[in-house]
């Protein structure tokens, strides 16, 4: 039996795995823009893409190639960077590169696999899904509109991605 997790045996995120893995991590945000971004991250992790690199090695210039990933690393340094953000995730034989960045007051979210190609890009209203109000430490409050901007990753990042995986994976199966 293979247990593997990959996009194409896991459901897509969901607003309670996306939520738990905020819950478990716990990270610490500095503002607005470290909110959507974790967001990003954590619809990826709970989709099966695995983290590589993150902050300083994800933005190098060799971050795509294998000898610069490591199998598995921590969340550390993930927002190192004023108002841009960079992950590095396999699934399931390739590589991609997400990239936010706080422009005014929209996250620009790209992803981008290791042959170059763009295959998501996606702007977020940061404002239209955090609750000023909310309290720190309690995720579920912090956030608003959750449902809506997980569905948002979903349509134009995850799905795109899953479809290249899912391409990459059947035509590596097949020679």
């Amino acid at each position: 039996m293979n247990l593997t997790r990959t996009p194409q045996t896991e459901s897509m995120a969901t607003t309670h795995a996306v939520m738990g893995v905020i819950r478990s991590v716990m990270p610490a945000f500095r503002n607005k823009n470290d909110k959507i971004a974790f967001v990003v991250h954590a619809s990826l992790a709970v989709s099966g893409f695995i983290l590589t690199s993150t902050g300083r090695p994800a933005f190098a210039h060799d971050a795509l190639s294998s000898s610069t990933t490591q199998c598995l690393v921590g969340i550390e340094g993930w927002n190192e960077f004023d108002e841009e953000y960079a992950f590095v995730y396999k699934c399931p034989v390739k590589r991609y590169l997400v990239k936010c960045l706080a422009m005014n007051d929209k996250l620009l979210v790209d992803a981008i696999a290791e042959d170059g190609k763009e295959f998501g890009h996606l702007q977020i209203e940061v404002g239209n899904y955090i609750d000023e109000s909310g309290e720190e430490g309690d995720y579920d409050t912090q956030f608003k509109n959750f449902d809506k901007l997980v569905t948002e990753l979903k349509s134009e990042i995850l799905c795109k991605l899953n479809t290249v995986s899912t391409t990459t994976k059947s035509s590596s199966e097949t020679k």
